[in-house]
């Protein structure tokens, strides 16, 4: 029994996503078709691929072995895809970007509005998560461009990094809180009832990073996923929490959220584009022309 591209693929998809609904719908398939697939597929390989478990679906010995290869079709299809829209000149195509959830709330919809006036015909595709997630997204051939919220010095191997800009992480607190004052010494700062990022969120390792620095010990009580959810959590009353400036600034603007300063060096970042060492037409003209400009807060 041969071994199916189309089947890989969603075996593929299902191995990062961990859910069979997920991956299908990612995929445009229904769910039985996907489910068919991999069936085939696991007929060809000759002993299962996929587990089931409480938490959705994990790969057996035999689907980790497998993995690499997939992933491998994955991007090879891609590079094909790229070289084609490439000769297209841009007219049609798509573009796919997996952001952080910072970048892609609030630093590319310009750089999409730029690109998408110029160049009309081409699709362009979002996918938001942490920084991590949007990296795995990269190397599993799933997207053509990462954007994340940090330097990324060890490099995957066939890929390559730009900074496109930065920010600075803000303390915040509700205006309401008792620790809403014009600065917080290290006593205070120690105090505060944190309210922190999901693990692989830039926004946490920076926060984490600068507070470890500062030999400050600060105990989270609480872990949401998302700046929104956060954002939220603080207005609340519910404690304090390092997010971007970008994402506080309408909320500092209306005096809902207040920052206390804090003597805490490294809250500056940096955002790293990361895309491979051949790029397409459609990745380079993005970051030549629709990133151009934006510069940090």
């Amino acid at each position: 029994m041969n071994v199916q591209p189309d089947a890989l693929l969603s075996f593929a998809a299902v191995a990062r996503l961990g859910s069979l609904t997920a991956a299908a719908q990612e995929r445009n398939l229904s769910q039985p078709a996907l489910s068919a697939q991999l069936k085939h597929l696991t007929a060809a390989v000759g002993e299962p691929l996929l587990v089931r478990h409480r938490l959705g679906m994990r790969l057996t010995p035999a689907g980790e072995a497998l993995l690499p290869y997939a992933l491998e079709l994955s991007r090879a299809l891609n590079g094909a895809r790229g070289f084609a829209s490439e000769h297209r000149g841009l007219q049609t195509g798509t573009l796919r970007l997996a952001a952080s959830n910072t970048l892609a709330a609030y630093v590319l919809p310009a750089a999409l509005r730029t690109f998408h006036q110029q160049y009309p015909g081409v699709r362009l595709q979002v996918s938001s998560g942490n920084s991590e997630e949007a990296l795995q997204r990269l190397l599993a051939g799933e997207t053509d461009i990462a954007f994340i919220e940090r330097p990324f010095p060890a490099l995957p191997e066939g890929m390559q990094s730009r900074r496109v800009g930065g920010d600075e992480l803000r303390l915040v607190v509700s205006a309401a809180h008792p620790l809403a004052k014009p600065s917080l010494g290290r006593k205070e700062l120690k105090k505060l009832p944190l309210i922190q990022r999901e693990t692989g969120s830039g926004t946490r390792e920076v926060s984490e990073r600068a507070l470890q620095a500062a030999q400050i010990e600060v105990t989270p009580f609480l872990e949401l996923a998302g700046n929104e959810a956060v954002k939220e959590a603080v207005l609340t009353g519910l404690g304090g929490a390092f997010l971007s400036e970008y994402c506080v600034r309408r909320e500092l603007g209306s005096g809902l959220l207040v920052s206390p300063e804090v003597h805490l060096p490294g809250l500056r970042r940096e955002f790293t584009a990361i895309f491979p060492t051949a790029p397409t037409l459609a990745v380079r003209t993005f970051l030549e022309e629709g990133m151009e400009g934006l510069g940090s807060v």
